[in-house]
């Protein structure tokens, strides 16, 4: 009686097995290694909200009353350029962030709203805000500042939310 009860068992587990160790089997396949962001050179730095002040010279207690839950920052060396990647809670968050530094005017730029300068881009796509700032005494290089932006945007539609 023990033994027909316990053939099914026996059965199910050589059936599992047989599947974990079966060389034909499909592998799932890989993640990409974390903090790789496609297309873009390796940051310089993600940090949550509550290490903001490490990249943000006094504006961290601003950027977390409007929901900034983490901040990603990348160099570029043509146009030397800074790129900051703030991932909000909200769309509103990140809309009243892009509205106070950057104004209520638009620009044609990436995102789902943009301005750009020739001195800096500013996008929201969804509940994040980039920034790309040329660094001080750079020519002006606005359309490969904006190549930039378009980059950050793509990979960032590339990786998904974060």
């Amino acid at each position: 009686m023990a033994a027909a009860l316990a053939a099914p068992l026996v059965a199910l587990t050589a059936w599992l097995i047989h599947g974990a160790v079966d060389p034909r089997a499909p592998s799932p396949r890989p993640a990409g290694p974390a903090g790789v962001w496609p297309g873009l050179p390796q940051h310089r730095a993600d940090l949550p909200a509550d290490r903001l002040e490490e990249q943000v010279d006094g504006a961290a207690a601003a950027l977390r009353a409007d929901g900034c839950r983490r901040l990603v920052a990348w160099r570029f060396e043509r146009p030397p350029a800074d790129a900051e990647a703030l991932f909000f809670a909200t769309v509103e968050g990140a809309r009243a962030v892009l509205d106070r530094e950057a104004g209520k005017e638009r620009t044609p730029g990436p995102g789902d709203e943009a301005q750009a300068s020739p001195q800096a881009v500013y996008f929201r796509r969804g509940s994040v805000l980039v920034r790309v700032f040329l660094d001080p005494g750079a020519p002006p290089s606005p359309e490969d500042l904006l190549g930039r932006a378009r980059e950050v945007d793509h990979a960032l539609q590339e990786r998904g939310p974060s």
